[in-house]
């Protein structure tokens, strides 16, 4: 008992140092000498911190092209181009602005993931309000809400479907056929509701801001969006065809990159001291730590406790100590504590996907929920003056509703 205690304390630790990051150092590092300290004490045996990380290195994979691709977009200018067309449609409209600003949130995170949304949307939409004139604090919660309630559209939407998927094998057409329909109705409703409640008090004009890149390569963006197309099409193929999604993306972030390269952009270098790698480290040095707690007898009760013998409350009450932990300690660290406790009932192929809708959604209960919310929140992140108090408003106000309606539909899809 004593080892699941103290295994547990370094679990939260971790939590706790990724939300706060002391010492300036990121999630992954914390993560990784957590994992090092339950293996150098017996806490974790060898074999056991094998099969976790074996159980998400296709995961990691993915990642790691998902990183190259964002960077390779940013070098682009993909996210100036759009911007410029966006404000275009907008004109002088800062209403306008802000629904077509939420529409693309959701499209670079149905695509690409939130954290995603995070790097590339907020920062560029955070510069062109404040270069009209407006603050940007709206704008940028907006962005924030919708990343994490369209982070459950596709599997690549949000790590935490693909770490889950990846787990136990859950088919993509399970996915598609249960959580979607369920993420375009949560989606749906925090936009409605973002829309009412961050265009009341905002100018009925304002004056919009020159086009940035007027220069831009367009044949590089059109060489990027065949590539993406392609991506996303092969991607889906392995999805429903049971193989990982992680080798596809790799090679197609190395593409990207070499694209960049060989019209004169970024070297290859560059683009990999640029990525934002921390996200592979914290995700193994979770696994390990995870797979240690698989066989903890608390953690295997409480999951027994919410999975109970089936019907609708099942899924109900999974989703909701999946939002409640994420809420808490962040959505990956309780999609990690949620895998370990289901798998050790055997109810993880049956509750997977609740566990990701509870995961995903709940992170839209507090700004700790989820790692793009912390990027868009971090000082010197570029997207302006926000604060925790401005994310809860906002949060609690669209994240509820849209948390309600999905582990609905998911339930009753079962």
């Amino acid at each position: 008992m004593l080892s699941v205690v103290l295994l547990g304390v370094i679990f939260a630790g971790v939590c706790a140092a990724t939300l706060v990051r002391p010492l300036g150092l990121g999630g992954g590092w914390w993560a990784v000498g957590g994992a090092g300290i339950a293996l150098a004490t017996g806490l974790v045996p060898i074999s056991s911190a094998l099969t976790g990380v074996g159980n998400t290195w296709q995961v990691l994979l993915f990642f790691a092209g998902l990183v190259l691709l964002t960077v390779a977009l940013a070098e682009a200018g993909a996210m100036e181009w759009l911007m410029d067309r966006a404000e275009r449609w907008s004109g002088n409209s800062p209403r306008r602005l802000m629904v077509v600003s939420l529409l693309l949130t959701v499209g670079v995170t149905t695509l690409f993931s939130n954290d995603a949304a995070a790097l590339l949307v907020a920062p560029i939409v955070a510069r062109r309000v404040a270069g009209r004139g407006l603050s940007s604090v709206r704008f940028v919660v907006g962005i924030a809400v919708m990343a994490n309630a369209a982070s459950l559209v596709l599997p690549v939407s949000n790590p935490v479907n693909l770490l889950v998927l990846e787990r136990d094998h859950i088919p993509l057409s399970s996915y598609l056929l249960q959580v979607t329909p369920a993420a375009l109705l949560a989606v749906l409703l925090a936009g409605l509701a973002l829309t009412w409640l961050l265009t009341r008090g905002l100018p009925k004009t304002s004056s919009p801001t020159e086009p940035s890149s007027p220069d831009r390569d367009l044949g590089k963006l059109v060489a990027l969006g065949a590539l993406l197309g392609v991506l996303l099409g092969a991607d889906l193929w392995a999805g429903a065809s049971g193989l990982s999604l992680g080798p596809p993306t790799l090679l197609g972030g190395a593409v990207a990159v070499i694209i960049g390269w060989t019209r004169g952009g970024m070297s290859p270098l560059r683009s990999v001291r640029e990525g934002r790698w921390s996200l592979i480290p914290l995700v193994a040095g979770l696994a390990v730590l995870a797979a240690g707690l698989q066989s903890a007898g608390p953690l295997a009760a409480l999951a027994h406790q919410l999975a109970g013998q089936g019907g609708f409350g099942a899924p109900v009450r999974v989703g909701l100590a999946a939002a409640g932990a994420s809420a808490i300690a962040n959505n990956l660290p309780a999609a990690f504590l949620g895998m370990a406790g289901l798998a050790a009932v055997g109810q993880l192929r049956r509750l997977g996907i609740p566990l990701i809708a509870g995961a995903d959604l709940g992170a839209n209960l507090a700004p700790t929920g989820s790692l793009s919310t912390l990027i868009i929140l971090a000082p010197g992140a570029g997207a302006g003056s926000v604060r925790s108090r401005h994310f809860w408003a906002a949060g609690w106000f669209a994240g509820p509703l849209g948390l309600a309606a999905a582990l609905s539909v998911v339930a009753l899809a079962r």
